[in-house]
């Protein structure tokens, strides 16, 4: 029962999201209140509440579901493929969603660019999935040998640094002299010039408070 009533609840949030965002590209963001949103759905402002803390988190709510899937992106990948590929395969999750034909995705993220406490918001979500993608590496080191001890410190700044280039990548596309078409292509050419010489993820690393999930 439980597990049908947040399935029942994530239908909810995922269907004010997406009246949400109608109004804030047909009418910008700052100019959509909470009260317009939940009249969209059909509900209160306080059953709004019930659903998203704030504006932000419904921006937000679909890149959240991103993350997730970008973890399922990596559970399936090859446990002896090198960190830094496995890391481009998953950012296919962001590049799908951000060069989709109907573009809604790249004019969320272009208000999300132009908005200080949105970009702020997303900025913190990044940092969380970044935390949590070097957990599930260092897990994977574990994995491919029970015996290693994963580098938290490394992996960490590998993570951070494929990071740098994936914003780099959709930047470049969304507010420089690129194209979406050509944000994979941006990305491909970032990640291979910052690509590590010498395999990583293991060693006797510094203890960074990161850990491998059992």
């Amino acid at each position: 029962m439980s597990s049908l009533r947040e399935l029942s609840r994530q239908a909810v949030r995922v269907r004010i999201a997406e009246a949400a965002e109608d109004l804030f590209l047909a009418k910008g963001f700052n100019e959509t209140t909470v009260d317009e949103i939940a009249a969209a759905v059909g509900m209160s402002q306080r059953s709004f509440f019930r659903y998203f803390a704030s504006k932000e988190d419904v921006v937000l709510e679909k890149f959240d579901r991103q993350g997730e899937e970008l973890f399922a992106r990596l559970n399936s990948r090859p446990l002896d493929e090198p960190e830094w590929d496995s890391l481009r395969s998953c950012f296919d999750v962001f590049i799908a969603h951000l060069t989709d034909d109907t573009g809604r995705d790249r004019a969320l993220q272009e208000i999300i660019e132009s908005c200080p406490s949105l970009l702020a918001a997303q900025l913190e979500r990044v940092h969380r999935i970044q935390e949590q993608l070097a957990q599930r590496l260092a897990a994977r080191a574990v994995a491919r040998d029970p015996g290693a001890i994963p580098d938290t410190l490394v992996l960490s700044a590998l993570v951070g640094a494929a990071f740098a280039c994936i914003q780099a990548a959709v930047r470049q596309a969304l507010c420089g002299e690129g194209t979406s078409a050509q944000m994979g292509a941006f990305l491909d050419h970032a990640m291979e010039a910052l690509r590590p010489l010498a395999p990583v993820g293991v060693g006797a690393g510094l203890s960074t408070g990161v850990t491998a999930e059992r």
